[in-house]
């Protein structure tokens, strides 16, 4: 029985049940635990840029960075209890999300040029929706059609935010869209 463990065997219940996912057949949760490490990751890149954004452009990007640390934060918390109302233990410290991430942050991006700090964004909210398209498939396949709801709703979210940050740039949507260039390529 799960209440006569101790908060650490259960723990490492968790973790070798996770790991053994992992590396044997992926599941949604074990990506949706990729895509929680992105959220994190640009809660702090989102939140630097916002300081430190310099330019003719400060005031608007400066706003816009905080709706989108905003919207972050919200994602990080629907994602999560989407995973905890279908049963699963999402990762849940800054141990695990540094373990999950796939994205990197350097302090020394305080000094980019806004554009710069645009495009990163970008790179960042494609690479989490790479992520979240794999996850919305293996939750289509598991029956998991909550998780799947909200994991398109996130996308959508991803998708326009990437789309106005574009604009932004001067670009199209999908324009260095590596994602999109390869299936045209198909």
């Amino acid at each position: 029985m799960a209440q006569d463990k101790t908060p650490q065997e259960r723990l490492q219940e968790e973790q070798e049940h996770k790991e053994h996912v992992h590396y044997t057949k992926i599941n949604a949760a074990a990506i949706a635990d990729h895509i929680l490490g992105n959220i994190h990751t640009l809660h702090v890149k989102l939140h630097q840029y916002h300081w430190y954004v310099k330019g003719p452009h400060f005031f608007s990007l400066h706003e816009q960075l905080e709706e989108l640390y905003n919207a972050n934060e919200e994602w990080f918390d629907e994602i999560s209890e989407r995973l905890l109302a279908s049963g699963y233990k999402p990762a849940s410290t800054t141990a695990e999300f540094e373990e999950y991430t796939m994205l990197s942050e350097d302090p020394a991006d305080k000094y980019l040029k806004a554009e710069e700090m645009v495009e990163n964004v970008v790179e960042d909210f494609r690479s989490t929706r790479e992520f979240t398209v794999r996850a919305i498939r293996l939750a289509q396949e598991e029956g998991n059609d909550a998780l799947e709801d909200t994991l398109i709703a996130f996308k959508d979210h991803l998708d326009e935010s990437i789309w106005m940050l574009q604009a932004f740039l001067g670009k199209e949507a999908l324009e260095d869209d590596d994602a999109y260039e390869d299936e045209d390529e198909d």
